[in-house]
Order: C-alpha cells, then sequence, then structure tokens
C-alpha cells in the first residue's frame, strides 16, 4: 500500500509536507501542490480516512436511521425523497452519508456504541421507532441528533404542520357537504395526535361529533389500508368520505372498497395524506395532502450541519407548511345519493 512516505521520496520533500498537501493546510507552493498530487495519483495513492478522523476528531460521515415497512423501504417515495435531499445538501458539504440497519442484531442492541464505533459526526433520525430505549439512548448520548417528526423536545426536528393539515383537509371535505367524514388513522405517534386533534377540532367547530367514525391503523401498508376499510364497513355507521393516513393505505382503500360495490368517489369520497406520485397515477386521482420532501431533507441536513459545527447548541423544531392537492377521489356531497 502506498503511503505519504512513498509520496513524500518520490517528491524529495518530508511526509509533513505531503500531509498538508492532502489536508489543504500549510504554506506549500502551487507548483509543489501539482506535484504531490500528481504523483499521488500516479502512484495509486489512497488516503487512510480512519487515520484522518482520529487526528481530525472528524470523520466527515453521518448515518441516517430508516426503520420503515420492509415490504416497502426505499421505496416509500416520501423517505426516499427525503433521503435524497439531505444526501445531496451533506455531500455538496463534504460529509458522506451511511444507512444504518435497523437489525439490532448487527449492533447487539446498543445503537448509540454503534454510531460511535463508526466514529458518526451526527445522526439523522428520518423514520425509526422512538419508543425503543436504543433510539431514546442515541439521542442521549451526545452525538448532534435531527430528526424527522420527532416527539422528543431535546431533539432538533424537522416536521410537517400535521394538525394545520388535518384540520385544512378535514375543512375541505366539509365544505363539499360532507358531514360522515370517517377518520383512518395511523399507529399512535405523536404526529398521529396531531393529525387526530386537526381532525377532531373541525368537526367541533362545524358542530359534528368528533369520535364517530374514528378509525385506528398502521402506516404505508396495504394489508393495513385494507383491514381498516374491511372495519370501517362493518362498524355499521355510515360515512360519505374517508380520510386515510397515507397514499399507499388510500389506494389500498380504494381497491378494498370495490369489493364491497362502493365506487370512489361516487359512492364514498376519500383522500390520502404525503403526496406521492403515485397518487396521480390511480383512477381516480388521489386527493392528499402533499408533504414537502425537499424541502424536509434540506432543512433536516443544515440543522445537523449547524450542531456538528457548533453553530447551534439548543433544540429548536421547524414546522413545514404542506399543499392540498384536489384530485378526483372527493366530490360534493348530494343527498339524493343516499
Amino acid at each position: 500500500m502506498i503511503t505519504i512516505y512513498d509520496i513524500a521520496k518520490e517528491c524529495g520533500c518530508s511526509p509533513a509536507t505531503v500531509s498538508k498537501v492532502f489536508n489543504n493546510t500549510g504554506n506549500i507552493s502551487a507548483q509543489k501542490r501539482r506535484e504531490i498530487l500528481a504523483a499521488a495519483e500516479r502512484m495509486g495513492y489512497v488516503p487512510n480516512v480512519a487515520a484522518r478522523s482520529l487526528v481530525n476528531s472528524k470523520s466527515n460521515m453521518v448515518g441516517i436511521l430508516l426503520f420503515v415497512d420492509k415490504a416497502l423501504g426505499l421505496r416509500h417515495e416520501l423517505f426516499a425523497e427525503i433521503l435524497n435531499a439531505f444526501r445531496i445538501r451533506m455531500e455538496n458539504c463534504g460529509y458522506e452519508v451511511l444507512l444504518i440497519s435497523e437489525e439490532a442484531k448487527l449492533w447487539q442492541g446498543d445503537l448509540l456504541r454503534h454510531c460511535k464505533a463508526m466514529r458518526l459526526d451526527g445522526v439523522f433520525c428520518l423514520s425509526c421507532d422512538y419508543d425503543s430505549p436504543a433510539v431514546k439512548e442515541l439521542v442521549d448520548g451526545g452525538i448532534p441528533v435531527v430528526g424527522f417528526e420527532v416527539p422528543y423536545e431535546n431533539v432538533s426536528c424537522v416536521e410537517s404542520k400535521n394538525y394545520e393539515s388535518a384540520k385544512k383537509l378535514t375543512e375541505y371535505f366539509l365544505s363539499l357537504g360532507h358531514r360522515r367524514i370517517a377518520f383512518v388513522s395511523g399507529t399512535d405517534t405523536f404526529i398521529t395526535r396531531e393529525r387526530i386533534r386537526g381532525y377532531r377540532d373541525a368537526l367541533m367547530q362545524a358542530g359534528l361529533p368528533p369520535d364517530d367514525l374514528l378509525q385506528r391503523c398502521g402506516y404505508f401498508s396495504k394489508d393495513e389500508g385494507a383491514i381498516a376499510t374491511r372495519l370501517l364497513m362493518s362498524c355499521g355507521k355510515k360515512c360519505t368520505a374517508a380520510l386515510y393516513p397515507d397514499d399507499f393505505t388510500a389506494i389500498a382503500g380504494m381497491r378494498e372498497l370495490k369489493k364491497y360495490g362502493i365506487s370512489v368517489p361516487n359512492d364514498l369520497s376519500i383522500a390520502g395524506f404525503d403526496g406521492v406520485s403515485l397518487g396521480r397515477m390511480v383512477t381516480p386521482q388521489l386527493t392528499t395532502v402533499v408533504q414537502d420532501a425537499q424541502k424536509i431533507g434540506k432543512v433536516a441536513a443544515d440543522m445537523l450541519l449547524d450542531k456538528i459545527e457548533g453553530r447551534e447548541t439548543e433544540p429548536r423544531t421547524v414546522r413545514l407548511d404542506t399543499e392540498l392537492f384536489i384530485g378526483e377521489s372527493s366530490i360534493p356531497y348530494s343527498k339524493t345519493e343516499e
């Protein structure tokens, strides 16, 4: 393996001079710098990143926790777009991005020690189980951490305005004349509770019961969407509209409704959440709340950079606006349909 000592001998200079060139430090002439870099390329020199990180106390590597449904994984467009925007921003600032596996057996359940062993400068919690002891230990472990929709007050966080979005979506269906609006909520998390609160507030302000048509399910799963729809159809309570927790469960819900002979939107109007492109390719085109994935990823990267480089010491939360996309799956309610 070629070392800086070999390059120094080739160029007739000291190893210290070679080191300064690679670390872009010191007062080295342009000509000597070009000579050393050319020799390094010609000789096939590969920098020892681990050794450099020990010297600089930085690895220029950050980790991403991305624990999503195994059947879907990185094919989920929202998380893929957030990750890509985060990656581009970090790489432009000289950092490499590594995915951290959710399989505890790979790090013996000690996530904090695993991240320290990898000498990560920071971690972005994009999607993970925030109730996990390993994740809780990580956010308290001294490594700079930011997250997407994190429930911890001591962690900087970027999130969409979930309360406002759910309230606006419910108000939109109310404006179409719907009064029996089901809310198919996701897994019980802080974000789910915020959306339920927005849904309830919109109904109560319209003088309607807030909990009559609330149905629980999970996120991002065709199975969960189908199960929730079957429960909704068998609960004995008529609804004219149904709001699903994400676009995948909404599309699964449409398929399940077809088995019951229910037409969307003629018999039942529905909506999703997230704004993935698949929702615009199905028929009928899905009404949904669009999250700004590109901005989420960039803001998360900037927050983590501020923490790593010491510009930010106190945790903060950035809440981003969403957009209501009105598709073909929602239409005005008519009493003649009953």
